[in-house]
């Protein structure tokens, strides 16, 4: 029973997300809103009607060329590090984060910048299910860690949406052909994936 009343949301979800593209072709044409100004729904349909392109076959780091490879100092020799060389950008909704390598060899993934995060009064993380958490800035906020790599992936034991509230019970982070990185979040056995573009070198 308690399995169905979690799932109903989520069937909910996906129906709202069936209908979405003809919804937003329409709200599309007023003032495009940010990811704070937008209910949690608003921001469900806005992530999934984003168009996508790109390969979601999972290449080993290793043979990924990325644009600033060939400079010195910038492509990581250890395949597992590949990751760190660079800060991303989402395709689906503006937003980079970065990686960074911890003492135990893990990996977190920490925000570094979205829209409204720069400023007097930046955004908060005011979706969040811990209202004790819901004044902390999301610029910065990690919203992964305790990631390992294994065989040419990174395996993440939980990942944090704070456009949506949310948190997925696990994730795998992996490149494709074209050097972006793809990164899939699961939650109730409902899965969303997000491809990210190189955008800067991480300093």
């Amino acid at each position: 029973m308690n399995a169905l009343v979690k799932r109903i949301p989520i069937i909910t979800l996906i129906m709202i997300m069936a209908a979405a593209p003809a919804g937003v072709a329409a709200i599309g044409q007023g003032q495009q809103k940010t990811a704070a100004e937008r209910s949690t729904v608003g921001n469900i349909i806005h992530f999934f009607s984003q168009p996508v392109n790109y390969s979601r076959e999972p290449v080993h780091p290793s043979q990924v060329v990325i644009f600033a490879d060939s400079l010195a100092g910038v492509k990581s020799v250890d395949p597992a590090d590949r990751i760190l060389d660079y800060i991303w950008e989402s395709q689906r909704e503006a937003g980079r984060p970065r990686f960074e390598k911890q003492a135990d060899g893990t990996y977190l993934a920490r925000l570094v910048w979205a829209p409204g995060t720069e400023g007097k009064d930046p955004s908060k993380d005011f979706r969040n299910p811990d209202k004790t958490l819901r004044n902390r800035p999301i610029k910065d906020l990690v919203y992964s860690d305790g990631i390992v790599y294994s065989d040419g992936k990174w395996l993440a034991p939980y990942m944090y949406h704070p456009n949506f509230g949310i948190t997925a019970n696990k994730g795998v982070i992996f490149f494709n052909k074209d050097g972006d990185l793809i990164i899939r979040g699961t939650k109730w056995d409902f899965s969303s994936t997000v491809g990210f573009k190189p955008v800067i070198i991480a300093p």
